[in-house]
């Protein structure tokens, strides 16, 4: 069955069996537009007509050998998610489906459940990667792993990624939501020695609370309820690599004394099982709470705090960035121009100064999804402000002298008796000083903030004392 809204992920369903395929595609329906295969031929035929954002695959099909197929597939697109489905009890294929990057593994008997919640996580993880990819490609001369911005607040933290990620040491990153954390984690995880190992990001807000410590520990048949075989958790998967735990504050106060002694021990334990698990993992974490009010409320243990926050990273929100707003944004109109078969080039000049003035209290995550609506409802080369979205024009209203008005407007000329008229090249000589005595005296800082180069400053200083 296949649903009509466009942006549903296409999901590819290998099932020999046509009831448990009708069962799963009965569970996914809802949110996703599913297409199921019997076999392998008719996986690959339907594979080869491409759009498909994830697979599910049985490793027990009649015609093809699963992990021979899994290969196949993986041959053909190197990032497209792959979650394997088995009703083998033991451990054996499913690490060797793993071992040939499948993303994850499911054991029949499926719940609804934990079927939503692993699919869920991969196009997840999928959709960072495709981010990632795309915005490293960026020509703004300006990105860093997927990272966009040429603002001093920024490259600050492209410094602390850099001179952190060969560190075993944890990571905090803190910042509003949408400013691009889990992006950031990423970039850690790339610039560091184990970018080659898996990236696993769980979101322990997103995540059922009686799941929590099976889908991050793993569990064994039995365990409780519904574990009717063996699971592999988050923390063994990342072994090598890099677990990243979005929104820490949400995980239970008995769950963060577990996650404490394995951070402590990087011993696991999986639920129901008496035997200790070795893995070698690099924890990063992030919230957008305060978390030391977190501590303070008791929603987040104290110990586990400090043992996390070894390195701070403080991502600052988007309205703090300046001109950072309109190189993302000219990023998402190319991106999401080229994805919807548009033809927009760019912004028209009234447009980016609505941009740039906005306070983005959503932070990227909102840029994001008003420029997309923009190049969804709208057609043509240049974004016009008759094409912003009402509520941004509403928003962006400013008060002066008690009346209203927006930035849209072009601005008429008034006297103002507080502000005497000078050469432009003297107001830009004020600018710059300012801006020099605020960063005391650092020029490759005041040149980050005015976004030009140092040496444009240096050349501007020697002229003004020639002028002298």
């Amino acid at each position: 069955m296949t649903q009509t809204n466009p942006y549903q992920a296409n999901i590819l369903i290998v099932e020999d069996n046509p009831t448990t395929a009708l069962i799963y595609s009965s569970y996914l329906d809802a949110d996703y537009r599913v297409t199921s295969a019997v076999n392998g031929k008719e996986a690959l035929e339907y594979f080869h007509q491409g759009g498909f954002e994830l697979v599910m695959l049985d490793l027990s099909l009649p015609d093809t050998d699963g992990i021979s197929l899994l290969k196949h597939i993986r041959s053909m697109d190197e990032k497209v998610p792959i979650i394997i489905v088995t009703s083998d009890y033991s451990n054996e294929q499913v690490l060797i489906a793993l071992r040939n990057k499948a993303n994850d593994y499911l054991t029949k008997p499926i719940e609804r459940t934990r079927l939503l919640v692993t699919i869920s996580n991969a196009l997840r993880e999928f959709n960072l990667s495709q981010r990632i990819s795309a915005l490293t490609n960026a020509n703004d001369g300006a990105s860093f792993h997927g990272m966009i911005g040429r603002s001093l607040s920024i490259n600050n933290i492209f410094d602390t990624i850099r001179s952190s990620a060969t560190s075993r040491a944890s990571i905090f990153i803190t910042g509003e939501s949408g400013t691009g954390k889990e992006l950031c984690a990423e970039a850690i995880h790339l610039e560091s020695d184990r970018r080659h190992r898996p990236f696993i990001a769980i979101n322990c807000a997103a995540i059922p609370r009686e799941l929590l410590e099976s889908e991050l520990f793993g569990h064994v048949k039995g365990a409780f309820t519904g574990a009717n075989t063996n699971r592999i958790g988050a923390a063994q998967r990342a072994d090598g690599g890099t677990l990243f735990l979005d929104e820490i504050g949400e995980l239970p106060i008995d769950l963060q004394s577990k996650l404490l002694r394995f951070i402590q021990t990087q011993k696991l334990q999986p639920v129901g099982s008496d035997e200790l698990l070795q893995v070698d993992v690099r924890f990063i974490c992030a919230t957008n709470r305060n978390p030391k009010e977190a501590v303070a409320a008791g929603l987040l243990r104290e110990d586990l705090y400090y043992r996390l926050n070894v390195i701070p990273i403080q991502l600052p929100p988007l309205r703090e960035r300046g001109h950072d707003v309109i190189l993302l944004a000219r990023k998402f109109l190319r991106d999401f121009s080229a994805e919807e078969n548009k033809q927009f080039q760019r912004f028209a000049p009234a447009v980016e100064a609505v941009l740039h003035a906005y306070r983005w209290p959503g932070n990227i995550r909102e840029l994001s999804n008003i420029i997309r609506k923009i190049v969804v409802l709208h057609d043509g080369e240049i974004v016009t402000p008759h094409m912003l979205p009402s509520e941004l024009l509403e928003a962006e209203k400013i008060t002066q002298g008690g009346h209203t008005s927006t930035t849209v407007a072009t601005p008429q000329p008034k006297k103002n008796p507080t502000y005497s008229l000078q050469p432009l090249w003297r107001s830009e000589q004020q600018v710059i000083e300012f801006t020099i005595e605020q960063c005391q005296g650092n020029i490759r800082a005041a040149a980050q903030i005015l976004e030009v180069s140092p040496s444009t400053i240096y050349r501007k200083m020697e002229r003004w004392q020639q002028e002298q």
